[in-house]
């Protein structure tokens, strides 16, 4: 069970870890107000909270590594939780309430970039797409990715020590992996959404 988790874990991420930003040579500067649009505030309002909630910690820095080999140590005596394993102590707690915690992380994050994706796609019908709206999306897109890896690594972290809730864990991570496989798709066609209007704005201006 714990290869078939890694693997799946290696197979998602192989698929959507990399995103394709809109280089801003091909952007076309829309002259409409620079007002946040309701994707482009869902989507930040969704990093907030990735960030906030500890969905994507982040490991020690450089500077704090440099110091712990110089001898100085970190200001907290080496004990800040830096990846989303090391804020759930995947490695300590007991395993039950790490895969609880993984799956009721990874469900509220399914389900609140589950809606970003569907105000995207909203926008898509309306064939008013903004860069502000394909740049917000695209780095909710980049936090959902962050965090499923957090919580696959917690996970298989955990599963180490025990496998009893492991299966359940699997679960709510591949529906979550699902859902940031869809949004992929879905910065796809905001980016070609936008770089159409783009070319109909130059072709009307010349």
């Amino acid at each position: 069970m714990m290869k078939a988790l890694t693997c799946a874990a290696l197979l998602t991420l192989s698929g959507c870890a990399t995103v394709s930003m809109v280089s801003t040579d091909a952007i076309v500067e829309s002259e409409r107000s620079v007002e946040s649009s309701e994707l482009a505030e869902a989507a930040t309002a969704f990093n907030t909270r990735a960030e906030a909630r500890g969905w994507v910690g982040e490991p020690r820095g450089l500077m704090d590594f440099a110091k712990v080999l110089l001898g100085g140590g970190s200001e907290d005596g080496g004990t800040t939780a830096g990846t989303y394993a090391d804020q759930i102590s995947a490695a300590n707690a007991p395993v039950t309430d790490v895969f609880q915690t993984i799956i009721a992380d990874s469900n509220a994050a399914q389900t609140a970039f589950s809606e970003v994706d569907t105000l995207a796609r909203t926008l898509l019908g309306s064939d008013d797409v903004m860069r502000s709206d394909l740049i917000a999306f695209e780095r909710a897109l980049v936090t959902a990715q962050k965090s499923y890896r957090g919580f696959s690594e917690a996970a298989g972290i955990a599963a180490e020590r025990e496998k009893t809730g492991l299966e359940a864990a699997e679960t709510a991570l591949a529906a979550y992996a699902g859902t940031i496989d869809a949004a992929r798709q879905t910065a796809d066609d905001l980016a070609d959404a936008y770089a159409d209007a783009g070319k109909k704005q130059g072709e009307a201006s010349s």
